[in-house]
Parts: C-alpha cells; structure tokens; sequence
C-alpha cells in the first residue's frame, strides 16, 4: 500500500512476508515508503481475536501521520505520536467490536532523514539490526518478559528462556489506552544495511546467520528480503515472517553515533 518508490531517495528498500508452515493466516504487516525514507513492520496478536487487523491498523495510523509531516523535519515527537495514533486506532477498535477484544500488535519502524539521521521507534519484540561492515547489532530493545529476565540476570540470555515464555510482551500496541514507544536516534553511514524483521525470522535464524546474509546480499536489498524469509521457512517456519531491508546509498552523509 505504501511502498513506493517516487524519484531520487538515499535508500534502496524491499520487503517480504510469508504465512510459514504452521499459521493459517498472516498477522504481520510491512509497509515502506523509499523517497520518504520510512520503514514499518508489526506483527499482529490475538489469532482469531484480530491479530491481522491490529497490524493492519497500526501500520496505516503510523504511515498516515508520518507522510503527513515535512520528511526532512521529522523528530523524535513526531514517532511518538504517530505510535500514539496507532495505539488508539487499535485500542479503539477492540472497544467496539467485543470479537476484537485482546487484540493487539507489536511495531518498529525506522525514518532515514536525507541529513544522515536515523529515527527508529519500536514497542514489542520486533526489530531493527544494522549491519556496518560485518558487525550485526540490534538497536532496539524488546519488550518481552524474556528479555525483562536476562536484564534481570534471571537467565544469560533469551535464548535460554522456556519456549513458553516466548511472545508474552510487556508493551504493545493496542492493549492499553496509551503506550510509551521506545525512540531512538542514530546516524547512517555509507554502506549500511539495515533489517526490520518479526520474532518468526529471529525465532528460526540465528543473529550469524542474519549477519552472513546481510553481508554477501544486503547490496540488493530484494534478493536479501527473499533469502531471509526463505531461511526462516527452511528451519521450520512456525511463525508468520517478515522483513524489510534497507541499504544505504553511498550518498547519505556520514554521521557520528550518539553516545
């Protein structure tokens, strides 16, 4: 719906999403805009309670009010309102239709500024990674009870956690009347590569994997979507999965790192 790709942008994006092997329906829902530098992914909770419909919605509340703002003027606040107005369309929504009560979604989304800046948003366990050189790092922190126990030092890693506690989030989309969604801000470089993705491709490859591939195809962005989603159906597929990748042209401006 929104992935367009309009004149001259400083991003090559593409995307792919498959049901896997398991699921009957697709709850995730992608979408980006390539001239206005914007990415989004949610990943849809509540099965027949409207997991589909709660993606569906967040992403379009999201790219709505972001395609309504100056793009070389996008800011932190402006993330933050656009995930405020994904949140009430979906909370809003599950008031109305009791068939849609427990609904909800996870989102992380990412805008590429023209100045070299990186405005990334998530609320739930869906990702961002960027790839600079061979080095994979995940720039978004999730908002699950695993990963509330490895802060904890309950447990070293995720990983290590019961399969059981996998998908319970602490923060999404929808479930409340209002959400806090975590903002961050970075700084591209050229050559960069980046990937949104749900837990069904980081639930079925690991980070090695991730990174292998993103270092041999993230120059052809398609060719990378298709291959990690193809991975994650390979090694079982039990969960929808989605990604969109995102390279940087040599043009973008090189940035300094906040921290």
């Amino acid at each position: 719906m929104f992935n367009v790709s309009e004149g001259k942008a400083n991003w090559r994006m593409a995307m792919a999403s498959h049901v896997g092997l398991v699921r009957l329906r697709n709850e995730d829902c992608v979408a980006f805009n390539e001239k206005r530098g914007l990415a989004v992914l949610a990943d849809g909770m509540g099965g027949h309670a409207g997991g589909a419909e709660a993606s569906q919605m967040a992403v379009s509340a999201w790219m709505e009010r972001l395609l309504a703002v100056d793009g070389e003027m996008l800011v932190e606040d402006d993330l933050r309102h656009a995930a405020y107005l994904a949140n009430r369309a979906v909370f809003m929504a599950s008031r109305r239709d009791p068939g849609l009560r427990g609904m909800g979604s996870t989102l992380v989304a990412g805008c590429f500024r023209a100045d070299g800046v990186l405005l990334v948003a998530n609320v739930g366990d869906s990702r961002l990674y960027r790839l600079r050189g061979d080095d994979l790092e995940c720039l978004t922190h999730d908002h699950s009870v695993l990963r509330a126990q490895c802060d904890a030092g309950m447990i070293g890693s995720a990983s290590e956690g019961p399969v059981a506690l996998r998908g319970l989030l602490t923060r999404a989309i929808g479930v409340e009347a209002d959400v806090v969604p975590d903002v961050t801000v970075f700084f591209l470089a050229p050559d960069d590569h980046y990937l949104l993705c749900s837990d069904g491709l980081t639930d079925m490859v690991p980070e090695a994997d991730i990174a292998e591939v993103l270092v041999m195809l993230g120059g052809s962005p398609h060719v990378a979507a298709e291959h990690l989603v193809d991975l994650a159906i390979d090694r079982g597929g039990v969960d929808n999965v989605s990604v969109i990748v995102v390279s940087s042209c040599t043009s973008v401006r090189l940035g300094t790192e906040l921290g």
